[in-house]
């Protein structure tokens, strides 16, 4: 592989297509100004990490060809999930998807609560901004964005997971950092106004474990970027 990455393309059936999408061709040729010879590289944001060259260099179709490939490129040492409750204001919800693409996680769960404010998430504009988040952090891995859902049946699809926090300051929290974290760990951040007492009833029932991220109050936004940090750097 060359040692200087410029730019990292994104097109999930590459091995197929073998082409860039309308959006990544036109600013590979049109931004970039990559012509025919010039060498890229790809991800299909599944662990695939591609050398390839260009043999077209069509702004609405770029064409390639594979010249390496890598499976399980940097793949990460833990599959991190992050359940969040969507914050009123979309662009603190946006960076905190962007932040915790760079840092690396494996999944998000978007909740709703009892004091959660957004009726809808807007799954097209956070996909968007992960594939970016991807791009700009060179990582070959793009986080499953879950649709937004209420917090039972967010709770039926976490019977599988084997570690699972509840990020919340009361008497009963244990410091997040004092933990022996798994490999597969699932973390759940609150909402703007927090749960209220039956919802954290009703989480820790499901077998979530209150642990605290500090001694500070924290935004959702900040509470998950510190959350998907420290569960990356933990060891």
């Amino acid at each position: 592989m060359i040692s200087k990455i410029n730019f990292l393309f994104y097109c999930p059936d590459i091995q197929i297509t073998n082409c860039l999408d309308t959006v990544d061709s036109q600013h590979c040729v049109k931004v970039l100004r990559n012509t025919t010879g010039d060498k890229i590289h790809v991800t299909d944001g599944n662990g695939g990490w591609y050398l390839c060259q260009i043999t077209d260099a069509n702004p609405k179709k770029c064409q390639l060809v594979i010249l390496e490939e890598e499976q399980n490129y940097q793949k990460p040492c833990r599959k991190i999930s992050l359940a969040i409750c969507p914050t009123k204001s979309a662009d603190r919800i946006e960076y905190l998807i962007e932040k915790a693409v760079e840092i690396g996680l494996h999944e998000v769960f978007f909740v709703s609560t009892q004091n959660t404010y957004p009726k809808r998430v807007n799954m097209e504009r956070m996909t968007k901004i992960a594939v970016s988040a991807m791009k700009q952090s060179l990582k070959a891995y793009l986080p499953i964005l879950h649709d937004y859902s209420k917090l039972d049946v967010f709770l039926k699809n976490t019977k599988g997971y084997n570690q699972k926090f509840l990020a919340h300051l009361d008497h009963k929290s244990q410091p997040l950092t004092a933990m022996k974290i798994a490999d597969s760990p699932l973390i759940f951040v609150g909402p703007e106004g927090d749960f209220s007492e039956s919802e954290i009833e009703l989480i820790n029932q499901n077998g979530f474990e209150t642990v605290t991220l500090g001694s500070s109050r924290l935004r959702t936004e900040t509470a998950g970027v510190v959350s998907v940090s420290l569960l990356n750097l933990l060891p």
